[in-house]
Parts: structure tokens; sequence; C-alpha cells
């Protein structure tokens, strides 16, 4: 696990509202604070999706950010900036396997809860903390340090500054 100072906020939120640096990625949850708080909750509801949607969703549990992003930044934008917010973006299921395949690691998908960056904004400042999940207890740190420096490349692909 990481944590990163963001440098340069105001491209980072270009990206994340604006551009498509996150839409990859599920959303697990979300709180906004501005004249009030919202709160966002990642899951897909069952109900909502009639039988065809339902199947073509292809059993994904978690809404992409691209599918909540418009909203979010219906709830952001404006002349004042939020009090807070917390993002929680999870890895896809395809995109933890090729990392696993691509670096070699001794771990199996099964065991995996997830590949997460919780990203906060408070009192002015933005970070981005990086964590994994197990299924069980896993003694090798390999795919912590690899996810860790995923997430550092991937900022540096997508021209945001960070201090570590």
């Amino acid at each position: 696990m990481i944590g990163l100072s963001i440098q340069d906020i105001k491209n980072f939120m270009a990206g994340m509202l604006t551009g498509n640096m996150f839409d990859k990625f599920y959303l697990c949850d979300g709180e906004i604070q501005t004249f009030t708080e919202f709160h966002l909750g990642g899951y897909l509801n069952r109900p909502y999706f009639d039988s065809e949607e339902w199947e073509n969703l292809e059993g994904r549990k978690l809404c992409l950010w691209s599918e909540m992003k418009p909203f979010v930044f219906q709830l952001i934008r404006g002349h004042k900036l939020p009090v807070r917010f917390k993002f929680v973006f999870q890895l896809s299921r395809e995109n933890t396997v090729w990392l696993l395949e691509k670096h070699r690691l001794p771990v199996r998908e099964e065991d995996i809860g997830g590949l997460f960056m919780n990203i906060t904004y408070e009192h002015q400042k933005l970070v981005c903390t990086s964590g994994v999940s197990y299924k069980t207890f896993i003694m090798d740190k390999t795919l912590e340090q690899c996810w860790d420096e995923t997430v550092c490349q991937y900022f540096k692909q997508n021209h945001i500054a960070y201090l570590c």
C-alpha cells in the first residue's frame, strides 16, 4: 500500500471527470460533500434492468466509472470546490488477470478480492492510496508491490504528478 499526494489537482480532476482516465475501473463506493453529503454505491441494482440488459452486463456486479462519471460531474461542477470527496476504484477482473499473467505473480486470481485505488480530496489535498484485498491469507507481498508500481506507472502515463 502506498499513498500518493497528487500535485496538480486541476489536471487530475480533468482526467477523472472529463477525460477517460478511470473509465475502465469499477466504482465500488463514493462520497461527495458539497452543500450536503451524497453517497454513491457502486453495485448495480438488478431490479432496474430488464432481462436483456442484465444479460448484456455479463455477470458484472459493479458500475464502471464511465457510467457514473456524468452524475458525479453534475454534483461536483460549479464555482465552489467540494468540501470533501472519496472514490474507491477497483481494477476489473480482466485487467487483474492480465496483471497476474504479465508479471507471473504467484497468486491465484480466485484468491484476490480486488486491486483498489482510493482517491480522497479533503482540506485542499488530493491523495491516492493503493490497496489489495485478499479472500484468503497470503504471505507473499509481491502482488502488493506490483500493484503499487502499476499505480505509479499509470499516473505517469496519464501525466499526473505526485509525491510518495
